[in-house]
């Protein structure tokens, strides 16, 4: 499929963070297209758990020296003569005339939540590597709803394109004993509404509380454990894929009532292990999970805890888990790089 064009990959991701998301999504992807392919990093990628895992081919390292400044800066590759396609794993350009530039977009949370330098930065440079790319994936129709909110003058072409789960490491374990522990993984922003879980937590009073990662608990938020679940909560911070599938398996039920997500990840990794899921109808979730979860409403307390209390009926929480279960299987990261294949494949023939 890709033996008359290279794609030449933009590894930068890796030097900006040690994990996350976008690391994921990256080496989800750059795992699957090794055909005719070109890898730009930097040495401190080094540092990056997913890029240390990871078998690249034709791999140029670059220098990390000043990389504050050259992570804005878009690639020139001036030496490439022929027409290739340029993805980069975040918001930078290739400006050699040859290039068909690809961008993938995630959220906006930073449109959104964030107002400071860095954002501002990382804001005009997303706009600039969109405004300017041949093809843009948004990896929900939410956040394909948000660029063009955001940006209503782009005209470019746009492919939503869903993330997907690892499906090898998050599965349904029927002889795993269920508990009454509730989880909540990954960051606590605030608009990830840690403080709405807690209350929640707070009125099940047979429940206990597992903090899975984003990080050490800030003062503020171990004085809100101390006080609402005393003797009820257990800090997770660094555990693997493995022992999380574990704890998906045998929890009650993850809460996620993020107000914004570009996606949502861990909704459908929980729900691939018979883990119900609690979450707020905003953002991606309807898109990513229709009526397969348990909604709720910050907004609304008193009616969110009923919604939740309705999981001890063994009835409907079996209901939920077994939708969970068939929502799963809409989402794969090889249906999702098989599409993103097909849309480089549409560029090709411009």
């Amino acid at each position: 499929m890709y033996n008359n064009i290279p794609i030449i990959y933009d590894d930068i991701i890796y030097s900006l963070q040690k994990s996350g998301g976008g690391s994921v999504y990256w080496t989800e992807l750059i795992k699957r297209i090794k055909e005719n392919v070109v890898h730009y990093a930097y040495d401190s990628a080094r540092n990056n758990f997913f890029f240390n895992e990871s078998d690249l081919p034709n791999l140029h390292i670059c220098s990390s020296s000043l990389l504050a400044i050259k992570r804005y800066l878009n690639l020139k590759l001036k030496n490439r003569k022929e027409m290739f396609i340029f993805h980069s794993s975040l918001y930078r350009l290739c400006k050699n005339k040859k290039a068909i530039n690809i961008t993938t977009v995630h959220d906006f949370t930073y449109e959104y939540y964030r107002k400071d330098l860095k954002a501002n930065l990382h804001k005009m440079q997303k706009k600039y590597a969109v405004m300017h790319s041949n093809g843009v994936i948004c990896i929900s129709e939410n956040t394909k709803k948000d660029l063009l909110k955001y940006y209503p003058k782009f005209k470019g072409k746009i492919k939503v394109i869903h993330n997907g789960y690892a499906t090898d490491t998050y599965f349904y374990k029927s002889s795993i004993k269920k508990t009454k522990n509730i989880l909540f993984v990954g960051a606590r922003t605030d608009y990830k509404r840690f403080d709405f879980t807690v209350g929640i937590v707070s009125e099940l009073n047979d429940c206990n509380f597992i903090i899975i990662g984003g990080g050490n608990l800030t003062q503020s938020e171990e004085v809100l454990l101390n006080t609402k679940l005393t003797g009820r909560y257990e800090k997770k911070h660094y555990i693997s894929d493995e022992e999380l599938c574990e704890l998906y398996n045998s929890a009650f039920f993850l809460c996620y009532p993020s107000e914004y997500e570009g996606f949502g990840i861990p909704v459908i990794e929980a729900q691939a292990c018979g883990c119900p899921v609690v979450s707020q109808a905003k953002s991606s979730i309807p898109e990513i999970a229709g009526d397969t979860v348990v909604y709720i409403d910050s907004d609304n307390f008193n009616k969110s805890v009923e919604n939740v209390r309705k999981l001890y009926d063994s009835e409907y929480y079996s209901e939920i888990q077994k939708k969970g279960l068939e929502n799963v299987k809409r989402f794969s990261w090889d249906k999702s790089v098989s599409e993103v294949k097909s849309f480089y494949e549409s560029h090709k023939r411009i």
